[in-house]
């Protein structure tokens, strides 16, 4: 299972091969001949890069990133918005962080992941960005998982399961109880209360070893029916004393 450097490097690499096709094809319409002279002057003022000489350009993240940055008035304005411009300065910034070796979370990679396939679906490489929208959905997939756990064992969780347990245990011998005095001890009320111990003890068992699931995404509070996005309630919770 891959981890986030992993990610992260498999996201840098196909940004640079992704982002090629539509750097060559708008540069060249701008500066024609001349487009390779004019990319590789983004990189003067940089200091984490060191191109090749002459009419050749390595082309890394690094690279697609800083031309498109450093060329967007001139150039990309016209083919991609405001928005991708803003996708371009978040990488940047999370490339920058990563060749300097800066610690990067597993919630930041989860953005990386989903902003660079954003960026690359609106330059048109629509195999690189599935490719990363696939990585973006194991991963997130990695911690829904991670957080389901967390909420599944926390002690609240088993309280619950166990006070419910007990209740059913409860019930099912109250309901025996009844049987036993209102039709005695013959052998059809001793049948029917074993069924109702074993109804109930499955239930038992049930709630106890089958904890609530954690929901997520929209849906329906089962106590007021308003629409909420997490486990707990903000409308209910309102009514609550402080």
């Amino acid at each position: 299972m891959a981890g986030d450097n992993e990610r992260i490097k498999l996201t840098l690499e196909l940004l640079g091969t992704g982002l090629y096709p539509i750097i060559e094809q708008e540069m060249k319409a701008v500066y024609q001949d001349d487009w390779i002279t004019r990319a590789k002057e983004s990189f003067r003022n940089s200091a984490i890069t060191s191109q090749p000489e002459g009419e050749v350009i390595r082309w890394d993240a690094h690279s697609a990133l800083l031309i498109l940055w450093d060329h967007w008035n001139s150039v990309f304005r016209n083919r991609l918005t405001p928005l991708e411009r803003s996708y371009v300065g978040e990488l940047k910034e999370f490339r920058n962080r990563w060749a300097h070796q800066s610690q990067i979370s597993t919630d930041d990679t989860l953005r990386i992941l989903d902003t660079a396939a954003r960026l690359l679906s609106a330059a048109g490489s629509t195999q690189e960005a599935r490719q990363l929208q696939r990585e973006r959905d194991q991963l997130l997939h990695q911690i829904l998982q991670y957080q389901e756990q967390i909420v599944i064992d926390s002690d609240d969780q088993r309280r619950e399961r166990m006070r419910d347990a007990i209740i059913f245990m409860v019930c099912g011998l109250a309901i025996d109880l009844v049987i036993f005095f209102s039709y005695g001890t013959g052998g059809l009320a001793i049948l029917f209360a074993v069924f109702v111990a074993g109804v109930f003890a499955f239930l038992a068992y049930q709630r106890w070893v089958t904890p609530d699931r954690p929901t997520y995404g929209a849906h329906e509070c089962t106590n007021c029916g308003k629409i909420i996005y997490g486990d707990s309630c903000p409308y209910c919770n309102e009514d609550l004393p402080a």
